[in-house]
């Protein structure tokens, strides 16, 4: 039994090991375009109106 559980630990590393780059860079790849997004529909979501302020301004 206890061969079975080292054989699946050394897998299970391997697999980490193999894999483990792949996944943290492809996190940080969807992060990076999440973040993307959100500042872009930060900064292109409404555009102050210059007329309506200089009609508060008069008024």
């Amino acid at each position: 039994m206890q061969h079975d559980a080292a054989a699946w630990l050394l897998e299970i590393a391997l697999a980490l090991r193999v894999f483990g780059p792949d996944v943290v860079r492809g996190c940080r790849r969807l992060l990076t375009a999440g973040v993307r997004i959100g500042i872009t529909q930060l900064t292109s979501g409404r555009t102050p109106n210059r007329a309506s302020e200089r009609q508060r301004e008069v008024s």
